[in-house]
């Protein structure tokens, strides 16, 4: 039997699991599926109509509106190449090396490149479906500014096809490299000295940027400058997301009716040449990575071992300082709350995503003010500073859903130990909480409070607008950690395939509702400023701003207890271990 011939058995097998899973959940789950698929249609229009307006106001620039737009439009392909790389990267690394699925195919009659080739397109179809609910009303907009025919689309999704499979193959590519020819260590090096780079990169064009500003001001035309030198990457000839946005731009221009075929065959042809070279590091590299990736968690495994039966002889020296935590939460959940943390930290594909992730916050807000230009009406600041409230609060509640809600769910088939110990499960569901409210809620706090800072909002509401990430952090965590209770997946042990059932879009829906709700309320409260355009220092006194402050504290408060009641009422009846 043919490689090609296992793959299409496999195939068929997943996809009559997923229709089976997807006909017991809208049987079982009636009215989460209806609300799942009216915030999806929700979505698509509300997103349709932002794209559509953003991109008339470029268009309608006096002068650059057309290349302004073109370079968006470059911009968005070039982060959605890194974006889908890495994506692959991670999720392969979670279905290949680090799932029991993989192990148990290994036992079957089926080749290593099947195996190999399945797992890959999986993680390429858990990766792209997101982009590309994403990317369906920016390109729907997008063709209606430009007035286009209807056989634009049908264009788009040919050379979208293989701009998909060419980057997940090349996010695959790099995944079997770096576990075929690198150590954990040099791999967390290599990271590392990257990151150094790139961070002193950046450091050293924000300095001259704003030498050039303090020389010359901040024009139009140095703006426009800027904005220009600083996307010229995403224009690179080399890279596969300027062969697609190239070929896009070119099919959008009227006095160009057929369009140049360069482009679409460069995709083609490199996406023929990247599955070619998958298919040869299946074959050739994949076993032998998978052994020696066996052997590193071994000898991990053997060192972590070793170090424990050498700490045992201490630990008369070591308990007060070890048991420092335990004082105040208790030696079980200190125990609980040692062991998530040492999880998390052994596990690449998650710090390197949370890294990622507020590393580009902290990032963004250190450059708040320069990105803005000068702003001096009170109005710009506080929208300024109201958006950059909500793009933070969008990002935490991406990483509660990455995150925490997988959190119950990984414990999997451990969890009647856990069942069996001192450490009562509802108390799990609060240690979960607290740890993870406390962690990210921190950190979102110090980049609101970095960026209030930069736009120099004063103390006060500088304290205000991280104040008011602290409670939506208290909210989305006890949202993740109690939906993640309420629908758990214990025979999964991928968090990205945990986070893209129902109950994670569930999670992510809620928090989307609960975050607008709360930013519009909050901007309500000080609605003096945008009204008026000056700040009353003494907003917090009126009876407007009393009552208000008053409904968000109450939405905050129903939103954390809710999902923790129920969660720990479930586990206290026990349905889930009846699953176990």
């Amino acid at each position: 039997m043919s490689t090609f011939s296992q793959w299409l058995i496999l195939f068929r097998y997943h996809l009559r699991m997923l229709r089976v899973k997807a006909a017991v959940a809208a049987k079982h789950s009636r009215l989460m599926t209806i609300t799942i698929a009216l915030f999806l249609a929700a979505y698509s229009i509300v997103s349709y109509w932002l794209f559509r307006e953003g991109l008339e106001y470029v268009a309608r620039l006096p002068a650059a509106g057309s290349l302004l737009s073109d370079r968006l439009v470059y911009v968005m392909f070039f982060c959605f190449l890194l974006m889908l790389i890495f994506s692959v990267a991670v999720t392969g690394y979670i279905s290949l090396f680090r799932n029991r699925d993989t192990r148990w195919l290994l036992t079957l009659p089926v080749s290593h490149r099947a195996i190999f080739l399945w797992k890959c397109f999986e993680s390429a179809m858990f990766s792209s479906w997101g982009l590309i609910f994403i990317l369906a009303p920016l390109l729907v907009a997008f063709a209606r500014t430009r007035d286009v025919s209807p056989d634009f689309f049908f264009k788009a999704i040919a050379v979208l096809i293989p701009f998909l499979l060419l980057t997940s193959a090349l996010g695959s590519l790099f995944l079997i490299t770096a576990v075929r020819f690198f150590t954990r260590k040099q791999f967390a090096w290599g990271m590392g000295i990257i990151a150094v780079i790139l961070l002193a990169s950046a450091v050293r064009t924000g300095l001259q940027d704003k030498e050039a500003m303090e020389q010359s001001g901040l024009s139009a035309a140095l703006t426009f400058q800027r904005v220009l030198h600083h996307t010229n990457a995403s224009v690179n000839r080399a890279f596969p997301s300027t062969w697609l946005a190239s070929a896009i731009i070119d099919w959008t221009r009227s006095y160009r009716h057929g369009g140049s075929l360069l482009y679409p065959t460069l995709l083609y042809s490199n996406c023929a040449m990247g599955i070619l070279l998958v298919s040869f590091a299946g074959r050739s590299w994949f076993y032998r990575s998978w052994n020696r990736s066996l052997q590193q968690s071994a000898s991990s495994a053997i060192r972590r071992e070793s170090r424990g039966a050498a700490s045992r002889d201490q630990l008369s020296e070591d308990f007060p300082r070890a048991s420092a935590l335990s004082r105040f939460i208790g030696r079980p959940l200190a125990a609980i709350t040692r062991k998530d943390f040492l999880t998390f930290i052994r596990e690449p594909a998650q710090w390197v995503q949370f890294s990622l992730v507020f590393g580009l916050l902290a990032i963004y807000a250190s450059g708040l003010r320069q990105m803005n230009g000068d702003i001096t009406a009170a109005r710009d600041l506080y929208l300024v500073a109201f958006l950059n409230l909500a793009v933070c609060a969008l990002a935490l509640s991406t990483l509660t859903t990455r995150f925490v809600f997988p959190q119950f769910s990984l414990e999997g088939r451990r969890l009647w130990i856990l069942a069996m110990s001192p450490l009562r499960l509802p108390s799990l569901v609060t240690q979960k909480f607290f740890s993870s409210t406390l962690c990210s809620g921190f950190l979102i706090a110090l980049i609101l409070f970095i960026g209030g800072y930069n736009l120099q909002l004063g103390w006060g509401d500088s304290l205000f607008f991280a104040g008011a990430i602290g409670m939506l952090a208290i909210g989305l965590n006890a949202l993740a950690v109690g939906l993640g209770v309420l629908f758990p997946n214990l025979e999964e042990s991928n968090a990205a395939k945990i986070v893209s059932g129902f109950g994670g879009t569930l999670c992510l829906v809620s928090s989307f509702i609960y975050i607008l709700a709360f930013v519009l309320l909050l901007a309500y409260a000080r609605w003096e400023v945008f009204r008026d355009n000056a700040v009353d220092p003494y907003w917090y006194e009126s009876p407007k701003s009393i009552a208000i402050l008053a409904i968000i504290g109450a939405l905050t408060l129903a939103v954390t207890l809710i999902p923790l009641l129920f969660s720990r009422k479930k586990l206290k009846r026990l349905e889930i271990l009846s699953n176990l």
